[in-house]
C-alpha cells in the first residue's frame, strides 16, 4: 500500500450519483448534481487501473440520488433518483447493455420509490427493493421477464442501511431520512428478511445499541456485519449527536457487540468499504443542503478498522488461487493451512454511497480439505455471484481472515 490519495476530475458533476461495478472491473457511475433535488441524465464510467473516464449515452430521465446496482447478466439498471423537485422521483427503471452501448426504459414497470433505493438481486434472478434513504417503504420484489411487482415483507418497517447477509436474507438497521428536512431522533432496531420463506417477513432482531441514522453497514470476511458510524438524531451534520463505537452484528446469534470508537464523526455522505486486507476503510462525512462546511463539518480524512478477527493469531495464507473461476465448477485454492480452514468467501468487490453498498456480495463457498490446499465450490450461477471483480477469502478456526486473493466472473 502507498497510502497515498490522487484525484482524477470528473467530465461532469457526478455529485449525487448511483455507482455499482461492472462486469469488467470498471465502475459505472449515474446520474449527477444540476442542484438540490434537480439531477443530471449522465452517465459515465471510471477505469481504474488507467484512471480514466469514459462518457457514455445520457439516460431518459435525469437523475439525482438514484441507484444503479449489476443484474446476473452483466446489465446495470438504474433506479429512482429525482428529477427537478423534492420527491419528483423517476418511476421507471432504465437499463445499461454494455455491449450494444445503449439504454433502454422499463417503461411497463413503473414505480414510485423515494431516492437511493437498497436493492439486491435475488438468487431467482429477481431484484428487491428492500428500502430506501429517504423513508420507510412496503418492499418490493420485480420479475424482470414479467415485469410485475409484488409487495412483500408486511408493513413497512424502517432501515437506514441494508446488506444481503447470506443469499436471499438481508438485515437493515437505524433510520432512513431526508436529509434536508428531517431532524428526528434516530432508531436503533433492526429487521431481518428471508426471501427463501414461503411468505417472507421483516421479523425483529435484537436492536443495536446505539440508534444511528446515516451508518453504514459492511460485511465482513467471516460473515458477520460491521456497523459504522451515524447519528443520535436525523440531522445530516450535527457533530455532537456523532455514535462512534462500532458495532458487530452476528448472523447465528443475531445480536450486537459494541467494537471500537471511531476516531471522527463518520455522519452523512461517509462511507465505510473492506479491504483485500479485511480491514475496513472508513472516511468522510459532511456537508449536506442544512449544514454547510461553514461550521467544519466536512471530514477531509480517512481512517482503518481493524475488526476483532485481525487479534485472534496467525493469518491464514492464501499461495495460489485462480483468477478466472467459473460457476459451478471447483477450483483449487493452495495454502499450508489447508487443515485449520474454517470457511471459505467471496466478497465482490464494493461500491458505497450514502449508507448503502450496493457492491457488496457475500457468499459462503463448500470446501474440502487437501494436502495444502483446498478444493472449492464456485457459486452455481450469476443470480448469486454477478459478473465483476471479488475477493476470496479463507477463515481458519481461530476466526482469522486471510489476506484477499482477487478473482473474476
Amino acid at each position: 500500500m502507498t497510502n497515498m490519495i490522487d484525484t482524477v476530475t470528473a467530465p461532469a458533476n457526478v455529485f449525487c450519483n448511483g455507482m455499482d461495478q461492472m462486469s469488467d472491473g470498471r465502475l459505472l457511475v449515474a446520474g449527477g448534481n444540476y442542484g438540490s433535488d434537480t439531477g443530471l441524465p449522465i452517465v459515465n464510467i471510471f477505469d481504474p487501473s488507467t484512471e480514466t473516464w469514459t462518457v457514455l449515452p445520457n439516460m431518459a430521465y435525469a437523475r439525482w440520488y438514484p441507484t444503479a446496482a449489476i443484474l446476473p447478466n452483466g446489465n446495470i439498471i438504474v433506479t429512482s433518483g429525482e428529477t427537478n423537485c423534492a420527491g419528483c422521483d423517476v418511476t421507471v427503471q432504465e437499463i445499461y447493455n454494455p455491449s450494444a452501448n445503449s439504454w433502454s426504459q422499463l417503461s411497463g414497470a413503473p414505480f414510485f420509490f423515494p431516492y437511493y433505493p437498497r436493492v439486491f438481486v435475488l438468487s431467482d434472478g429477481r431484484f428487491l427493493v428492500a428500502g430506501t434513504s429517504e423513508d420507510p417503504i412496503v418492499s418490493e420484489v420485480l420479475d424482470l421477464n414479467a415485469l410485475t411487482w409484488t409487495a412483500v415483507g408486511g408493513a413497512a418497517v424502517d432501515g437506514g442501511s441494508a446488506v444481503m447477509y447470506l443469499p436471499d436474507k438481508i438485515l437493515k438497521m437505524g433510520s432512513s431520512a431526508d436529509p434536508s428536512t428531517d431532524t428526528f431522533a434516530s432508531a436503533a432496531t433492526a429487521y431481518v428478511l428471508d426471501m427463501t420463506q414461503t411468505n417472507p417477513t421483516w421479523t425483529q432482531v435484537a436492536s443495536m445499541s446505539y440508534p444511528r441514522t446515516y451508518l453504514n453497514s459492511t460485511i465482513l470476511p467471516d460473515g458477520t456485519v460491521l456497523v459504522a458510524g451515524g447519528e443520535l438524531y436525523a440531522y445530516p451534520e450535527y457533530i455532537p449527536g456523532a455514535v462512534l463505537p462500532t458495532e458487530l452484528w452476528s448472523p447465528v446469534t443475531q445480536t450486537w457487540k459494541t467494537l471500537a470508537s471511531l476516531n471522527a464523526p463518520r455522519l452523512y455522505h461517509s462511507v465505510a468499504l473492506l479491504l483485500p486486507d479485511a480491514r475496513v476503510l472508513i472516511s468522510g462525512g459532511g456537508r449536506s443542503v442544512v449544514c454547510p462546511d461553514e461550521a467544519g463539518t466536512d471530514q477531509l480524512n480517512a481512517e482503518f478498522f481493524s475488526p476483532p478477527y485481525l487479534f485472534q493469531g496467525p493469518r491464514p495464507t492464501i499461495t495460489a488461487a485462480p483468477t478466472q473461476l467459473f460457476y459451478g465448477q471447483n477450483f483449487t485454492v493452495q495454502t499450508p493451512n489447508a487443515a485449520q480452514i474454517a470457511s471459505v468467501s467471496l466478497i465482490r468487490f464494493g461500491a458505497v454511497t450514502h449508507a448503502f453498498d450496493v457492491g457488496q456480495h457475500f457468499l459462503p463457498l463448500s470446501f474440502s480439505a487437501g494436502t495444502g490446499s483446498l478444493t472449492v465450490r464456485a457459486p452455481a450461477n450469476s443470480n448469486l455471484a454477478p459478473p465483476g471483480n471479488y475477493m476470496l477469502f479463507i477463515v481458519n478456526t481461530s476466526g482469522v481472515p486471510s489476506m484477499a486473493a482477487t478473482v473474476h466472473f
